[in-house]
């Protein structure tokens, strides 16, 4: 699935992350979900490359995790689909 949406005006407050695989992605933008927040990277060199993890509220603070499954990365697509379309 390829999503263009417009990633250099959608780029959060300047929000840039190095992840896991030690790549640097932009935050291009956040969506609530019922125990957390999906937020949806792309990697600064390769637009194309799109990421998205979940930000969840522990006793030491907000934390990025990887998505539970295959149906969950569906829906946090789904949402960002949506959120666009209907923009």
């Amino acid at each position: 699935m390829n999503i263009k949406i417009g990633v250099v005006n959608n780029m959060i407050n300047n929000s840039i992350r190095k992840l896991e695989d030690n790549e640097t992605y932009a935050v291009i933008d956040t969506i609530p979900c019922q125990d957390g927040t999906f937020v949806y990277f792309v990697n600064i060199k390769d637009m194309d490359d799109l990421c998205v993890r979940k930000q969840i509220k522990k006793e030491t603070g907000n934390v990025l995790v990887g998505l539970d499954d295959k149906d969950e990365v569906d829906y946090a697509l789904q949402l960002l689909v949506k959120k666009n379309l209907e923009a």
